[in-house]
Order: C-alpha cells, then sequence, then structure tokens
C-alpha cells in the first residue's frame, strides 16, 4: 500500500522527528488507496478553544494530510511551500461589549446551510481525496447531522482535560438526578460523587455555563452535551500521563467513543530545552520580536524571580478586584509582571466587535485610573505593567519568570506545564474551577489563590499566595511537580510517546477506510 503524501515541514505540535515515523507507519501498515486523506476541522470562534485546533491543523497538515480548516476566527496559517488550505464561514458580529463567557453562542448555531454548502463544494472538487473526516470544537455539536449527512465520522476535538470530558459527557444525567440547574444556593457545596473518573466535586465547580437555567447558555450546553455522545471519538488536549486515572476510567464508561489523548497541543517551541531558542521562537510565533518593553524588563531580572499575572483573553477583573490584586502584589515584596485588561479589550480579543467609539474610548483611557493611587512609585523596579496584553509565549519561556498566576484557563495551564513553571491558581469562570481543583489537589502543580463566598480574593491573600510560591517550601515542592510534569509531556510528545502514537493511530484509522 501506498499513500501519496505532501512533504509540509510547519510541525506546530510535535518535534520534527514524528514525521517520519508516522508517515513511514501509514504507508506501511494501511490500504489506503486514495491520494490524500482530506481532513475538516471546524473550531469555534473563540481564541482559547480555535487555538488548539489550529495547532492540530498545522499537525496534521505537517504529516502530509490534505486540511481545510474554517477560519471564522481570522487566524492564519502558513507554512513553506503552500497554506493550508482555508475556508470562511463566518458568524455575524457581536454588538455587546461586556464578556462574561463565550461569545457567538448564538450566532454559530445560524452556520449549518453554510457549512453543509462549504461540504458539497469540497466533495466535488476533491474527488481524488474526498473528505474523510470532521472534527469540530467541544461546542459545536450541530456539526454531528453535517457529518451524518455526509456519511463521514465526526470527532470531537476537546480543549479542556479529559476529567472536564468526563463531566461535559455527564451533564444530561446531573440534571436527571436534580443536581442541574443550580436553583437553591444552599447546595452550592453539595458534592457530586458520581461523575466517571472524576473525584467528588462541588456543586458550584461545575462549569459555569450549566448552573443558570434560564441563560441561553445552558440549553446551549446540554445540547451539545447530548450530541457529543453521537460522535465517533473525542480527541483530547491532554497526554496521557498527566491524568492515567480519568482517561481509563472514561474509556471503560458506557458509551460509544473512543478517547484518544492528543497533546499537549502547542507550539514546538514549549518542547524546547533551550530556553534562549523558546525566548526567540515565542517572539517569532506571535509575530513579535523580543524588543517588547515587557520582555526588555524581564531581561534584567534575576532567574526565575518574577510572577507573571495574567488571566487570559476573555475574562477582566472589576475595578476593586484589580486594586485588590496590585496592593497585594505590591505587599509581597516580590517582582511582578501584572496584564491589565479592561473589559473592551476583552471583548476584542475574544472575538466580539467594539465600535469605533468603544476604540476611541480605549485609546483615550490611560493607564493609572485602573491602578491604586501611587501604585507605580512603590513598585518601580520590581514590577512593570503590561496593558492589555503581553506576548505569553516568550514570558512563559523567559528564565526571568518563577511563577505564573493563572485563571486556569486550559491552555495556559499547559503552556505553564511544558514549560515548567509552577502556579497560582485563580479561576474565574466557565470550567476553570474544576480546573483549579485538579492543579492544587490531584498533581499538586499550583497554589490556589483563596476566594471569599463571592468569589473576591483579599489583597492579604494576593501577598500570602505569592509569597508562599516565591519564598516558601510550600513553593519549592510546587516547582519540583511541575518540573516533573514537563518531563513527561515531553516524553508523550516525542517519537514513540504516549500522545504521537495516538495521532499515528487516528491517522491511520481514516487511512484504512
Amino acid at each position: 500500500m501506498h499513500v501519496k503524501m505532501t512533504t509540509i515541514w510547519c510541525l506546530h505540535m510535535f518535534p520534527h522527528n514524528a514525521h517520519s515515523h508516522v508517515q513511514q507507519n501509514i504507508s506501511m501498515n494501511g490500504n489506503f488507496t486514495a491520494a490524500l486523506l482530506h481532513v475538516i476541522i471546524l473550531p469555534y470562534p473563540a481564541r482559547g478553544h480555535s487555538i488548539p485546533l489550529l495547532h492540530f491543523a498545522k499537525h496534521l497538515h505537517s504529516l502530509g494530510v490534505t486540511v481545510t480548516y474554517d477560519q471564522s476566527n481570522r487566524n492564519r496559517s502558513k507554512s513553506s511551500g503552500r497554506s493550508i488550505r482555508v475556508v470562511q464561514l463566518g458568524v455575524p458580529p457581536v454588538q455587546t461589549k461586556a464578556v462574561k463567557n463565550l461569545p457567538y453562542v448564538r450566532e454559530v448555531d445560524t452556520l449549518v446551510e453554510a457549512t453543509e454548502e462549504m461540504m458539497e463544494k469540497l466533495f466535488a472538487e476533491n474527488q481524488a481525496a474526498p473528505p474523510a473526516c470532521l472534527v469540530s470544537d467541544m461546542i459545536l455539536g450541530w456539526t454531528q447531522p453535517v457529518a451524518n449527512k455526509f456519511n463521514i465520522p465526526r470527532w470531537v476535538l476537546f480543549a479542556s482535560p479529559c476529567r472536564n470530558l468526563a463531566t461535559f459527557l455527564h451533564i444530561p444525567e446531573l440534571v436527571i438526578q436534580g443536581h442541574l440547574p443550580l436553583i437553591d444556593p444552599s447546595k452550592d457545596n453539595f458534592l457530586v460523587h458520581d461523575i466517571p473518573g472524576v473525584p467528588p466535586t462541588r456543586i458550584i465547580d461545575l462549569p459555569s455555563p450549566i448552573m443558570d437555567h434560564t441563560h441561553y447558555e445552558y440549553d446551549f450546553y446540554l445540547r451539545n452535551s447530548a450530541q457529543m455522545h453521537e460522535a465517533t471519538g473525542v480527541l483530547i488536549n491532554t497526554f496521557y500521563e498527566l491524568e492515567p486515572h480519568s482517561i481509563d476510567v472514561l474509556r471503560k464508561t458506557d458509551h460509544l467513543l473512543y478517547i484518544l489523548p492528543v497533546g499537549p497541543m502547542l507550539p514546538p517551541i514549549y518542547f524546547m530545552s533551550s530556553t534562549a531558542a523558546a525566548v526567540s521562537n515565542g517572539g517569532a510565533t506571535q509575530n513579535k520580536n523580543n524588543d517588547h518593553p515587557c520582555l526588555q524588563w524581564m531581561e534584567k531580572q534575576p532567574p526565575a524571580s518574577v510572577v507573571f499575572v495574567s488571566f487570559g483573553s476573555v475574562a477582566a477583573l472589576s475595578i476593586p478586584q484589580l486594586h485588590d490584586l496590585a496592593m497585594g502584589l505590591q505587599e509581597s515584596g516580590q517582582r511582578f509582571l501584572l496584564v491589565v485588561r479592561r473589559p473592551a479589550a476583552a471583548a476584542a480579543s475574544s472575538g466580539e466587535t467594539m465600535t469605533e467609539e468603544d476604540k476611541d474610548q480605549l485609546t483615550r483611557r490611560v493607564l493609572e485610573p485602573l491602578l491604586p493611587p501611587e501604585f507605580t512609585a512603590h513598585t518601580e523596579g520590581r514590577g512593570f505593567v503590561q496593558q492589555d496584553w503581553a506576548p505569553q509565549l516568550s514570558v512563559l519561556c523567559h528564565p526571568a519568570i518563577g511563577g505564573f498566576l493563572t485563571h486556569c484557563g486550559w491552555n495556559s495551564t499547559l503552556e505553564s506545564i511544558c514549560r515548567g513553571v509552577p502556579m497560582l491558581a485563580w479561576p474565574i469562570q466557565a470550567e476553570q474551577h474544576m480546573n483549579c481543583r485538579f492543579l492544587v489537589d490531584d498533581v499538586k502543580a499550583a497554589i490556589e489563590v483563596q476566594q471569599s463566598s463571592d468569589r473576591r480574593v483579599t489583597k492579604a491573600e494576593v501577598a500570602r499566595a505569592v509569597k508562599s510560591l516565591m519564598t516558601e517550601d510550600t513553593g519549592r515542592v510546587i516547582r519540583e511537580n511541575v518540573e516533573k510534569l514537563r518531563d513527561l509531556a515531553l516524553k508523550a510528545v516525542a517519537k514513540g510517546g504516549s500522545s504521537d502514537k495516538k495521532v499515528e493511530e487516528w491517522i491511520c484509522r481514516h487511512c484504512n477506510k
């Protein structure tokens, strides 16, 4: 058997030596006779969801697979010689300014007809290599009937850890049991015991979109949970060694899904042993050079001395909470790089539309009113405040970074693990509270920033957590644990590693159809 493979050297997930390994096994073991394997990838148009699918698309493309990728979120993907085939389905612009959860929840359901038209065109134009399967985001359940219509398998790419997948699949049962929706606040701390592979979990820590039955997102998530059960399988952005128990249990659960951990889905710089090379390539990856002001400041800081503080591309703290955070960093006495983001900036970066008036206001407003009086003066020399955006790839790869205060988004979590950076866990929304419990209780890769019953964090707690991570034995143990996880992640994506083998298995499965 022989499979014609394109030679595209754009490896954005695994070390370069994985290419010949996978190609050789496909050629030797399969009986696929079409010219190319053709995969359709449909991401959700929000940065945290689209990034893992884009890295997966690039990785498949580097292995010679023909990839058609929906570019609704305007990400660009090019490789030497030619780019991944791009289609643009698009979604209507969102007019709201503030961002509570994901944008486009209502709008994505309008894309069924456009997707079917795209599929018909791809089948007509690619008779030698017709679409073999469809890979869609975890909350694009409407792609299941589309895949059924064209008689191809649908795979879900789940951008969160395995225990969150188990929870997502179990949502209908939680509703039947009366645990959801959460109507009685007195049951916030009630423990749910029967989610497969998941330790007893407080109801209040379950993903926030399924808490409020009056919000559109509640029915949206319930519907997507049911539709996921109809898929062929799930590709999880995790690696087996990180969650062996959860993965083993979920595979034995009564469902028909193939469960394949194929992560971490990250750029190759996260798997570089050389810090200098990683910093340089991190800047190039985000189209930023190493002249970025925050990186210039970090060059002057001692190794492992800076706490990086960032809450991702969606969440933006309230002004009072931001003040407590700033004062806590000041009182900790530790060096820090603080990313300050306004609600308008959060809306823009997560995919929402800003009016010209929004942009003007964003330009006119200065940084100082968002921070306590004289904060900058009191932290001069040991603190750097970056407005709206920082090159996170380069920052986490920098030798000056000693810790990461994070919202526990899964992309940021994997990035931190793969660079061996210990974390301070401050979850905000979505599934981040479950991620926090996993990091703090299970793998002990983070120290929790304790929140009050109304999810507020005091300045004293910020100072305590930062000092604990940076100066105390607790932080030293956390650092050692994360470094062990980093080594396991590097082995998983290396040739013959657990994730490398699962990607090979997945490709061969479709080559053998």
